[in-house]
């Protein structure tokens, strides 16, 4: 099981309203579209498990990843007030740094094994247990091409939101999770 904390977790919120503002330490982890003061504001995040224990001749049983919903101060919780809040997880395929990246130097991202979240049902939904096995065995496949997942809605339109707690919330028990069953080949 991987539950990083701050000291080793790597996780960050990116938007199109300050796209040269990086958002490192955030206790959020954002999907969004919404306005703040006036201005339309795009958010997505960015984190990343530690994978480099495995080889390419690892074979992913079953991966499976936990999300905890959090009320944030800032931001919120889920909202579907502008419609669906559907999120995608998609594979980072370039290098990021937690510190440094932003919108305007937002590493790239494949939709192959993309995995959605439906719609959430109660603003404090948590997603647990979800089905990871494809993008964790592509990123243990491919590791010069993964660094991670990228957290983005389907549909960027107003007002809609799907919030979960980073690696840098004060409550560890509701830092990302990531359970993963796997062999090793000969």
């Amino acid at each position: 099981m991987l539950q990083p904390g701050w000291e080793s977790g790597k996780d960050a919120i990116i938007n199109d309203c300050m796209s040269d503002s990086n958002y490192g330490n955030a206790s959020d982890l954002s999907a969004n579209a919404w306005t703040v003061g006036g201005m339309a504001v795009i958010s997505r995040s960015l984190f990343e498990f530690d994978l480099s224990i495995f080889t390419s001749n690892t074979r992913i049983v079953h991966a499976s990843l936990s999300l905890y919903s959090q009320l944030s101060l800032f931001n919120g919780n889920h909202s579907t007030s502008g419609g669906s809040n559907e999120a995608l997880l998609q594979r980072v395929t370039s290098n990021w740094d937690e510190i440094e990246v932003n919108w305007e130097n937002c590493p790239s991202t494949t939709n192959i094994n993309q995995v959605v979240l439906i719609e959430s049902i109660k603003p404090d939904e948590h997603y647990l247990d979800i089905d990871v096995t494809a993008l964790v065995q592509d990123m243990v496949t491919n590791p010069s091409t993964s660094y991670g997942f990228m957290f983005r809605l389907v549909t960027e339109e107003f007002y809609r939101r799907m919030l979960f707690a980073s690696s840098d919330h004060y409550d560890g028990n509701l830092h990302p999770k990531l359970e993963i069953v796997y062999v090793v080949s000969d």
